[in-house]
């Protein structure tokens, strides 16, 4: 199958996503094309959904009915945060907590895009419900301790700092007041350090990682560090970052497809390395990287990486199939041995709609 790719200047579409979205917010999962209203709601969905629809309001093609996705989002994200700081995750159906605090994961993600928000958005509401949820959430950061999570922290601290260190995303606020920006820089190197300190503790220079195991969401890790590099300009940052990217790269990405680590088990030093089941969250952290790894060097041969990335989406995969539709900005939930999973969830098609608008804005680098 000849793979078909769609053009950087494609029009944002997020019908997919507008059929997940219900009252509470957005639907977990799908039933092919349909929601499963019997999977709920949940904290992680939601914040990608507002990220999605802050990428999209960036552009001038933004569909109308963003700005509720968006809305109807945050509004989730901010019900979710507890007295304490933390957040709840899961949800059911109409809203109500399932949980008593959420996972590490999915507080690091809200993290990543609160952050982005303080400086991104350009929604003045949005930024300013922003700020509050960065106040409220910035005495936990330092006590998350999964390493995904921190990671996704590093994300969203290093844009609300250095909006460059985002993605092709123009800043659209000035600085955090003072003497919040003071505490969260304060806090965005002690946890950028804590990374740097267990990829130098863990590291080796056939395996140079965090562990000795590639499993999920694995782009982000080397992304936080090169990001951090981008908004310091700390060379040691930069080191760790780029020889863990270069190594995920040789792993996953040759010259003409993309091949992420399979989630049917993880790919253990000196062990298999699974194919199958490739995730479309895979796809969408190795562009962010791709971009990542060009916007710290200048070398334009990460766009043109990206963009094999990209193409995963669209057929050029292992399977020849293609995940995502174009049309409705819908994505299937993986690619398995020869077939794909057809249901089309909320993590997949926001993995597809994020990478999509990456791929588009990125274009403005070299134009």
């Amino acid at each position: 199958m000849t793979p078909t790719v769609v053009a950087a200047s494609a029009r944002v579409r997020l019908e997919h996503l507008r059929r997940l979205m219900i009252p509470a917010g957005i639907v977990q999962f799908g039933r092919g094309d349909s929601p499963d209203l019997q999977s709920g709601t949940c904290l992680d969905d939601n914040i990608r959904a507002w990220l999605v629809a802050i990428q999209a309001l960036a552009r001038s093609d933004a569909p109308a009915f963003t700005r509720e996705i968006g809305d109807r989002a945050l509004a989730f994200v901010v019900g979710a945060q507890r007295d304490d700081g933390w957040f709840h995750n899961m949800a059911d159906k109409d809203g109500h907590h399932l949980d008593v605090v959420g996972s590490e994961d999915s507080i690091g993600r809200t993290i990543w895009v609160v952050g982005t928000a303080t400086r991104c958005s350009t929604v003045p509401e949005w930024r300013d419900a922003a700020i509050g949820l960065l106040e409220r959430t910035l005495p936990i950061i330092e006590e998350l301790r999964v390493i995904h999570a921190r990671a996704y922290a590093l994300l969203g601290m290093s844009a609300a700092l250095a909006p460059e260190a985002a993605w092709p995303l123009a800043p659209a606020a000035p600085a955090l007041p003072s003497p919040l920006r003071g505490r969260l820089k304060e806090v965005f190197l002690n946890v950028a350090d804590s990374l740097l300190a267990v990829h130098r503790a863990n590291a080796t220079t056939d395996w140079p990682w965090w562990s000795d195991t590639l499993t999920w969401g694995n782009a982000r890790l080397p992304e936080s560090l090169i990001r951090s590099a981008i908004a310091t300009g700390d060379k040691k940052f930069e080191k760790a970052g780029m020889a863990a990217f270069e190594f995920l790269a040789s792993v996953t990405q040759s010259e003409t497809m993309f091949v992420p680590v399979g989630n049917d088990g993880w790919y253990r030093k000196g062990g298999h390395r699974p194919i199958y089941d490739q995730q479309p969250i895979e796809a969408c952290g190795m562009i962010d990287l791709w971009h990542g790894a060009y916007k710290l060097t200048g070398d334009a041969q990460y766009l043109d990486r990206a963009r094999t990335t990209y193409e995963w989406f669209h057929g050029n995969n292992t399977e020849g199939l293609a995940v995502a539709n174009a049309e409705t900005g819908g994505c299937c939930d993986g690619v398995l041995r020869g077939e794909l999973n057809k249901n089309q969830g909320a993590e997949s098609t926001l993995s597809y709609d994020h990478a999509t608008m990456m791929i588009a804005a990125a274009a403005n680098y070299t134009s």
